[in-house]
């Protein structure tokens, strides 16, 4: 009875050793994905650290990860077939159970720096992008930190610029109080005169101006339609025939308080406008821009509850046949948000670094230096340090207390991601990690399977 019984678990070992491979099957997936991810985070965070030296960027994708598992098992049994004439002892019967496993998983990697990839990531977000990183949740300080270049508020002919190594100062005729709208300035090269001591970095200018705006939220506002030819009369009776052959979705008929009718042009597209809460209702505080920081002009009741069929038809304009109009960049208190292109957000993160690791050189008496989302008076500050509400933060890591996932070493220095925690209040959390998840996401949207090209393997071998 003993030896079928071993010739049937030796015919049962392939059988059990396939079972046994399942998790570790899983195991090498989830290897697979979290080698991926390291990969990736890296590739971030080297080009943020080339761009605070002002080095060039370059990018790679780990294409694909191949995993070539193999698995091998053996049994073996001895029996005796008879037993000798003059033993002393009864013949063994022996049974041996032998299962190899191997693994050598192989990668493709591919450079990203190509002409579509390039172009892609030069080119200025689009404002619909903004407006979905602003309907997230994300605070709209760091949004427009992030992806606003410069704002041009009304009044004033040049754009702040939302650069932290800029060299130029804004000299203001009476210098605002805190978080107030800088108004009544003149932009300065550093080597300029500025009458008495009403100046401050134009950075901190940008930073002053995102604050006092309040929350901002976006709304999607159809472009106003656009005059064609001049007003004229219009008989129903007689020319309803060929009213009828007007395309509704290009034209419409607007009719006028002089008692004639006007052809307006449907214009295609729609502006994305920023509004934001005033005592007595909400009001346009400025519209996000791709091309130009041109004056733009909007509905002025944009971001009012009445809209799309519930407006009030009474804000149309009885001489134009068009909703009256604010026009952005113009009118007092509107400002235009300039966006940058994916390229110039991971150059504006190295800057913040270099700012960050100047400040703090400069300043060794206070604690280390970081830039907030809260306005800050930087050169006598003592908020501005990387506990509050900070942007993006690195820390040099010793080797105990580093880890691959959130870890990159650059010039010889390893430099760490903050740990992952949740936090609620924006003032005090640290945005390093949402900072890396929108450059992710903004990079994979200029990403393209013909960017990736099938490219010689790399196998790593145990």
């Amino acid at each position: 009875m003993t030896r079928p019984l071993l010739i049937l678990f030796a015919l049962l070992c392939p059988l059990l050793a396939a079972c046994s491979l399942e998790p570790i099957i899983n195991h090498q997936v989830v290897d697979y994905f979290e080698a991926n991810d390291i990969a990736s985070n890296q590739v971030i965070l080297q080009n943020i650290l080339r761009a605070k030296d002002g080095a060039p960027l370059h990018f790679s994708e780990l294409a694909s990860i191949r995993g070539s598992l193999s698995s091998g098992a053996s049994a073996s049994a001895t029996f005796p077939f008879m037993g000798p004439d003059h033993a002393t002892t009864l013949p063994r019967k022996l049974g041996t159970v032998g299962l190899t496993i191997t693994s050598s998983p192989s990668f493709d990697i591919d450079s990203l720096d190509t002409q579509d990839f390039t172009n892609g990531v030069m080119r200025p977000i689009t404002p619909e992008t903004a407006q979905f990183f602003l309907n997230e949740g994300i605070d709209y300080r760091m949004v427009l930190l992030l992806l606003v270049s410069g704002v041009r508020s009304a009044g004033s002919p040049e754009m702040l610029l939302n650069a932290p190594n800029s060299s130029r100062i804004v000299c203001y005729k009476q210098m605002p109080g805190p978080n107030a709208l800088p108004i009544d300035y003149t932009i300065l090269e550093a080597d300029e005169k500025c009458d008495g001591n009403k100046s401050e970095p134009e950075f901190y200018a940008f930073l002053r101006t995102i604050n006092h705006l309040g929350r901002l939220y976006p709304l999607s506002v159809k472009k106003s339609p656009k005059p064609v030819g001049g007003p004229f009369d219009l008989d129903m009776h007689k020319d309803l025939p060929e009213v009828a052959k007007i395309d509704p979705s290009h034209y419409r008929l607007a009719r006028l308080g002089s008692g004639k009718y006007q052809l307006m042009s449907e214009t295609q597209g729609s502006n994305v406008v920023l509004c934001h809460e005033t005592t007595s209702e909400p009001a346009v505080a400025g519209v996000l821009a791709s091309e130009s920081d041109e004056s733009t002009p909007v509905p002025f009741d944009a971001c009012s509850r009445k809209r799309g069929a519930a407006v009030d038809h009474s804000a149309y304009d009885e001489q134009t046949g068009i909703t009256r109009q604010t026009v952005v960049g113009e009118h007092e208190g509107t400002v235009v948000f300039k966006l940058r292109s994916t390229l110039e957000v991971i150059e504006y993160v190295g800057q913040i670094l270099a700012l960050q690791q100047e400040e703090t050189e400069a300043n060794l008496q206070l604690p280390e230096r970081c830039v907030t989302l809260e306005y800050e008076d930087y050169k006598n500050g003592k908020k501005m340090t990387c506990n509050y509400g900070v942007l993006f933060h690195l820390q040099r890591s010793s080797d105990g207390f580093s880890s691959p996932l959130t870890t990159v070493s650059y010039n010889g220095v390893s430099w760490s991601l903050p740990a992952p925690k949740v936090c609620r209040s924006p003032t005090l959390c640290d945005h390093t990690l949402e900072t890396i998840s929108v450059i992710s996401l903004l990079l994979n949207q200029n990403k393209s399977s013909k960017d990736i090209a099938k490219t010689q393997a790399v196998q790593v071998v145990p």
